[in-house]
Order: structure tokens, then sequence, then C-alpha cells
């Protein structure tokens, strides 16, 4: 069954691969104007022109090899250097290059670097060669070296303690940097470092004479009442606090209000029964409105699920994996078509452009295409090339 387009199909200028034209063994009836077919019978290419015979309206499509040759080879020229030759009638066309003014032959040696002249059109006019540098002299402490570029082997090795370093054409020498694995020259306080065989290391810290101040050797609490952070030793901090679970044995009398900011879990019922037919969840908040709120089910080892309002994109979103929220869909449906317009507008009312718009025939249920635009958060516009009969189409938006 072929799918019913009742608008012009926009490619935007991409290709269309892989098409088939629609094959028949007769002209389609009630064409219209560039209209095309393949007939099956005559194996041949028809487009529809709208005109009189004999030329029209149906016209073939097929032109002779012959023809097609002659009028590629006549729109080929030669330029400038360029010579285009066609032959006929065996429609092959030769394009060859004119000759240089360069004498064929080998240019350029080890010792010297070819050149040529090359005029407006890119033609080789004039060749010679250039003589290059084949030594090179480094003068240093004990004189003059002279290496062959041609030849000679040129490295440069650094020992200890100087570095060397070849960057493209840049040799650097220096002195190797103590933080390395090969030591330069450094010293160390006595007092402080130990130095055996190069190998350094940090001498014990004697508290009473090389520190200022007292400190605590041991804090504990008790477990699930105090928790203490930090063992008291040199320069640390110690933290004493309520541990994260703490837990009472007997019972807790506040004589305040109890805020809790956390979860309140209740261990002594497995069903809570409210009368109300409405829970109303964030009922101290005024203002503009902030917080998320919804409903969420704790599922053991598995992810936890939840209806959630979400106050930034005021949407209702659901998860069923505990990450991932998406939003909870709305659906409008009405029939559309009077006859006589083309661009109907359609109010769906659901306060969004992010709506996926299904149009179908409201006879036979299959799916027809139309061109939908967003006008706004509350309205669709679908176009038609002919204005659908009365309650024609029937459209489902979804958002």
């Amino acid at each position: 069954m072929a799918r019913l387009f009742v608008t012009d199909i926009n490619l935007n200028k991409n290709e269309l691969q892989n098409a088939r034209i629609q094959g028949l063994s007769s002209a389609p009836s009630a064409p219209v104007t560039g209209q095309v077919y393949y007939d099956t019978s005559n194996h041949t290419m028809y487009y529809y022109n709208g005109l009189a015979s004999p030329n029209g309206p149906w016209v073939a499509m097929n032109a002779s090899t012959e023809a097609i040759q002659d009028i590629i080879g006549s729109t080929i020229v030669g330029g400038t250097g360029i010579t285009a030759t066609y032959g006929d009638p065996a429609g092959t066309e030769t394009i060859s290059i004119t000759n240089t003014g360069v004498t064929a032959g080998s240019y350029g040696s080890q010792t010297q670097i070819p050149t040529f002249t090359v005029n407006a059109q890119g033609q080789l006019t004039a060749a010679g060669t250039v003589n290059v540098a084949t030594a090179l002299s480094i003068s240093g402490d004990t004189g003059t070296d002279t290496v062959n570029l041609l030849s000679d082997t040129l490295a440069f090795i650094g020992t200890d303690p100087i570095d060397t370093a070849i960057t493209n054409n840049t040799v650097t020498i220096s002195a190797k940097d103590a933080t390395t694995t090969t030591k330069g020259v450094a010293s160390f306080a006595t007092a402080d470092f130990d130095v055996t065989s190069g190998a350094v290391s940090i001498k014990n810290v004697n508290l009473g004479t090389q520190t200022t101040g007292n400190y605590v050797a041991t804090i504990s609490g008790t477990a699930n009442e105090i928790e203490v952070t930090g063992s008291g030793s040199e320069t640390a901090a110690v933290t004493i606090g309520l541990p994260n679970d703490v837990s009472i044995t007997n019972n807790l009398t506040v004589g305040g209000n109890l805020n809790v900011t956390g979860t309140i879990n209740s261990v002594n019922t497995t069903q809570v029964n409210i009368v109300d037919n409405k829970i109303n969840l964030n009922t101290d908040f005024t203002g503009s409105p902030t917080a998320d709120a919804g409903i969420r089910v704790e599922r053991g080892d598995s992810a936890d699920v939840e209806i959630l309002w979400n106050e930034t994109s005021d949407k209702w979103t659901l998860t069923n994996d505990g990450t991932n929220y998406h939003a909870i869909t709305r659906k409008y449906t009405t029939t559309v078509g009077n006859g006589s317009l083309t661009q109907i507008p359609v109010t769906h009312n659901l306060g969004t452009r992010e709506v996926v718009v299904n149009v179908y025939d409201s006879a036979t249920y299959d799916t027809v295409e139309c061109d939908v635009v967003r006008t706004s958060t509350s309205v669709v516009t679908l176009g038609f090339t002919v204005a659908p009969a009365s309650g024609a189409y029937t459209v489902v938006i979804v958002g």
C-alpha cells in the first residue's frame, strides 16, 4: 500500500537516491504538467507537457547516442596550452597538453637543485640548476671542525650534568634539572635531611625541640553516639560530631519543634491510610516556585521509580530507572477539513511546541502526509495542496 502525500515534498536540494519512476503499460489518466512515468510496454520514459500533438501531451525522454555525443563534442574546446579533438562518428574526445619550452632531460644532482621558469599558462619554459652547500663548519673550544653534509653524520650527545635537545633545526644545550632522575648539584640542611650515596631522606621531627605548641595523642568517641575524625597527631585536625546514623535505644523527647530535612522512615506499619482525596506537597512554600515535587517508590536492590513535577521545565516527568526523567505526554485529537481551506489551524492547548502530529484518513485510517507547522505552543497549522472535504482527515497531537 502506497503512502498518500497531500502536499509537495521539498528535499532541500538533497539527492533522491535509489529512486524508481512508476512503471505503467499505458499513460496514467488525469495527468498534470510535469508528471512522468515509465512505459513498460516499449521501455521508454515519458513526461507530460500538456501540449497538443505532435509536440505533446506525452513526450518521450530519449535521444540517440550519436546526438548526445555530437552535443558533448561541440561543447568541449581547448584553451591555452590545451588541445581538444572530437572524433566523429566514433564519438571520442581527445584532450592533450601543448608541448612546453623545456628540453626533456635530467636536471639537478646531489649537489645541485633544479630550477624552472613557469609562464602564465602554467608551462615550463626554462630550466637550470643552483649549487647547494655541502660542508658545515663548527667552532668550539678545541678548534674548528668541518662536517661533510653528504657523507658525515652529525650528532649532539649530552653527558652529566649537560642535556642536549634538538627541535626542528634548533639545538639546545642546558644543565640538567636537579629534579630529574640523574641529579645535578644540590645541598640539603643536615638538621632536617640525611644524604647517603646521593639518596636523600627526611629525618624524624622531635615535637619537643623542633616544633612549638601542644598536641593531643588520641581522642575517641562512643559508638553510634559520638563520632571523632582525626587521631590527634601532629598538625592533624580533630572533628567531633554525630555519626550519619545515630542510634537511640530508649525514648527521645524533643521540647521544641521537630524539623526533619531528610527522610522519615516508619517501621511499625506497612500501609498509610489517608482520608483526604488529595495529597498537597510543599504546603509551606510561598513566592515563585523553585522546588520540584513528586512521589517516589523505593524498590530495594532495583532502581527507584518516581513521578516528578519539574519546576524548571514546568512539566510532569516520569522515571523508570531513577536517573532518566521523561515528560508525561498528553493527547489531543479532532477531525479537519471543510472543502475550502488548504491551511487549517488546530488549537490543542497543550502548552508546548514539542508535539508529535499524525494525520490519517477518517474513512480508511490510512496515514496521510501534509505540511505541519507548530505555529505556537497552543496551535499547529496543517497545510494541504487541495482543500480536504468536511471531516476527511483526523489529526492526533501528542505532547
